[in-house]
């Protein structure tokens, strides 16, 4: 159930982020609030946040976590976020988890002129 738990947080953290109450014309701070909703367990707001297939993949996350017994849940570290890179409606957000190595991206399109993670199923 571990290795379930962890390998959910970490298909979590490889992809996220939204704003907070809605449009954002960053897609940085919308990847941020979402990554903060995650580690909040705030599962509607990151829904909030995402597109179909986010709001479809938190819902597996949501269910993992409900199956986990207390202390197997695995505690995020302090995100450090680097560079955005934003090409037409898709961007990019780059990030590092604190104490951890290598970078993880959040991926983001824009749906109705706001910024949405888009997490995918190939992981």
């Amino acid at each position: 159930m571990k290795k379930l738990m962890s390998i959910g947080f970490v298909l979590l953290f490889s992809f996220f982020m939204v704003s907070c109450g809605g449009s954002s014309d960053n897609p940085q701070d919308v990847a941020k609030d979402f990554m903060n909703a995650l580690a909040d367990k705030d599962y509607e707001k990151a829904k909030d946040l995402g597109t179909e297939n986010t709001v479809m993949m938190i819902g597996m996350i949501e269910s993992m976590a409900g199956m986990a017994t207390e202390g197997e849940e695995e505690e995020m570290g302090e995100l450090v976020w680097g560079e955005t890179e934003i090409e037409g409606d898709n961007a990019i957000c780059y990030y590092t988890e604190e104490g951890k190595e290598g970078q993880q991206q959040v991926d983001l399109v824009k749906v109705d002129g706001d910024w949405k993670v888009d997490m995918k199923k190939e992981m």
